[in-house]
């Protein structure tokens, strides 16, 4: 890095650093929280807070000020995904394709790393539903019975 650069630097915490750094290489705020395990608002306020430190008007000018010097051309992005052709099940540059999570746990409705959201299907979520609704109607009939022993036990019968 220049010495301008480096002062830049100076001025923003790791996690600036690392937005703007994916940000001069053309990833979308999607792609850099997938890439980084973080929300994509989390990544939107890193990046505008950045942004404001550096006193840029946009996040891809905050990215060449910081990242400028380093490679003074920014990766070109393709021209787009062509029609026809398919992304291979290998290709690492495909985000949310990292961890691959165990097929009994896709079934829980809980997130889970290197998966982009919960993506229960509508069976499994109103099963999750239906089970919710068990347990707590199970609980506050185990409340009730609790309640009325407790106040049989203070009334002496």
């Amino acid at each position: 890095m220049t010495e301008e650069a480096e002062a830049l630097a100076d001025r923003l915490a790791p996690r600036h650093r690392e937005c703007l750094w994916h940000v001069f290489q053309l990833r979308t705020s999607k792609e850099i929280a997938s890439e980084l395990g973080i929300g994509v608002g989390t990544v939107d306020s890193y990046i505008s807070e950045a942004v404001a430190i550096l006193g840029a008007p946009n996040r891809r000018r905050a990215a060449e000020m910081l990242f400028g010097g380093k490679n003074m051309t920014p990766p070109g992005k393709s021209g787009g995904e062509l029609a026809g052709v398919a992304i291979g099940a290998s290709d690492p540059s495909v985000p949310g394709q990292g961890l691959q999570v165990g097929e009994w746990q896709v079934l829980l409705p809980f997130r889970h790393k290197g998966v982009d959201r919960n993506a229960l299907g509508p069976i499994h979520r109103l099963f999750w539903f239906i089970l919710l609704v068990l347990a707590a109607a199970a609980s506050f009939g185990m409340l009730a019975v609790g309640l009325e022993v407790l106040s049989r036990f203070f009334t002496g019968e």
